[in-house]
């Protein structure tokens, strides 16, 4: 009989959580195989409006989460969705073995289409930016909505460009800046500063968003989408809880 441990897994070390090397280049092509079905492109499309985001960035930053996925992140996403159809005790301990299995809890995990943890999650909830359940399985089900991904990307990219702003940076004209952040947090490790960089992902992000805005297909159809609210038009008013 063999005995799984935390250790019978493969892991890289020199890399945070396993994760392969990022190789950006290499998906760029991937990004423009991705393809969104017409209620894809209808629920970012009210994300979009609904935040004041470009639809195209929206769509580009999932294209990007889509095209680095690897086995980890599907195991992951498998016994998640799992703990989510099944009554709380036992999805409290398939919670509990996919955390020791990773050997991190699974708050940790990057989830869904969306790839968000469940601390921005959170975070978001609090700054007012959506309705978040209170109750952990909820939140899981609710990264691991494929049609919630949109909404929770606009979220993200509405809320870094609004903090930013706050303090006095503008980056809501800089997809390249946005999409940079929006793997590595509001502000990255360097917070706000004068003058932000855009990573090498971040630029490519941007570029398969503007590729969508000229009138690439988004599900491989003939007609080209209509352009969505460009990102420097505010339409969301965020509403700390009380």
């Amino acid at each position: 009989m063999i005995t799984l441990t935390p250790e019978s897994f493969p892991t890289r070390t020199d890399l945070p959580a396993g994760r392969p090397p990022a190789r950006p280049r290499a998906h760029a092509a991937g990004r423009r195989r991705v393809r969104f079905t017409p209620t894809d492109e209808w629920v970012t499309r009210n994300a979009a409006a609904r935040y004041g985001v470009d639809a195209a960035l929206i769509a580009a930053v999932l294209a990007d989460e889509q095209v680095r996925l690897d086995g980890y992140d599907h195991l992951q996403h498998r016994l998640l969705r799992l703990t989510v159809s099944l009554p709380e005790r036992p999805a409290s301990a398939l919670r509990h073995l996919a955390g020791w299995l990773a050997g991190r809890p699974v708050e940790t995990f990057s989830l869904g289409r969306a790839q968000m943890k469940v601390g921005t999650l959170r975070r978001l909830g609090v700054l007012g930016y959506l309705e978040v359940p209170p109750e952990l399985p909820a939140q899981l089900r609710l990264l691991l909505d494929p049609l919630a991904a949109p909404r929770l990307v606009a979220a993200c990219l509405r809320a870094t460009a609004d903090h930013w702003a706050g303090a006095g940076v503008p980056i809501a004209h800089r997809p390249d800046i946005l999409a940079t952040l929006y793997s590595l947090g509001f502000t990255g490790r360097r917070g706000v500063h004068p003058h932000p960089r855009a990573s090498e992902r971040g630029r490519l992000i941007a570029e398969h968003a503007a590729w969508l805005d000229t009138g690439a297909p988004w599900s491989g159809d003939a007609a080209a989408p209509g352009r969505a609210a460009p990102v420097t038009t505010r339409v969301w008013e965020a509403r700390p809880r009380p």
